[in-house]
């Protein structure tokens, strides 16, 4: 919340608000990503080229199918 919130309200205010240090936040900032979270990345970037491949037609449950059909593939090379 913090660092989406950052442009609008000081950090340092937020910080004592949320009961979080603000050199806490800083050391968190300067962190590489963790490894779920690069997954979750690659994750959102193939939902997204999904959706707009299909001109932002396909919801949720047809971009779910696509992801589980490209898996089958991989699975079906390797």
């Amino acid at each position: 919340m913090i660092e989406r919130c950052r442009d609008a309200f000081p950090i340092r205010l937020m910080c004592r608000y949320l009961h979080v240090s603000s050199s806490g936040y800083y050391d968190w900032r300067a962190r590489p990503l963790s490894h779920g979270a690069e997954d979750n990345q690659r994750l959102l970037e193939r939902i997204k080229r999904i959706h707009d491949g299909s001109d932002g037609v396909m919801g949720s449950p047809r971009v779910w199918e696509e992801l589980r059909m490209q898996a089958s593939r991989v699975a079906a090379i390797v």
